[in-house]
């Protein structure tokens, strides 16, 4: 019974350790922002990879959080200007953390997200 206790507490820990050395190794956010620096779509790629979750149409969490793309949500927001826009990120604001959760993002990338995430219409201006 001992044997069968300690071998099981070793295979749970075994897979632990297994599941998070194999999740460390597959998240390195400053890779993939690497990877993306520069192109044509880079924030709608780090829209993709940070803020769809809530701001997609559909968004898996559902806080509220302005949709990607839809002039309803954004029209309020957009009136406040590009600075607000950008402190809410930076700082976080109702359920969205500091930095939209993308820590390793610049302040530029940042800004090419927020640019993203509203409607083509006020991208033309």
């Amino acid at each position: 019974m001992y044997t069968l206790i300690n071998s099981r507490f070793f295979f749970c820990l075994f897979g632990f350790v297994v599941a998070v050395n194999a999740w460390s190794a597959s998240h390195h956010p400053q890779v993939f922002l690497k990877s993306i620096a520069g192109t044509e779509n880079e924030g709608e790629q780090i829209v993709q990879h940070y803020c769809a979750n809530c701001h997609a149409a559909k968004p898996i969490i559902q806080v509220g959080a302005p949709r990607i793309g839809m002039s309803a949500d954004w029209t309020v927001r957009m009136k406040q200007g590009m600075n607000i826009l950008f402190k809410h990120t930076d700082e976080g604001i109702n359920a969205m953390p500091p930095r939209g959760g993308c820590f390793e993002c610049t302040d530029q990338q940042l800004m090419l997200a927020i640019t993203a995430l509203m409607p083509v219409t006020s991208k033309k201006k």
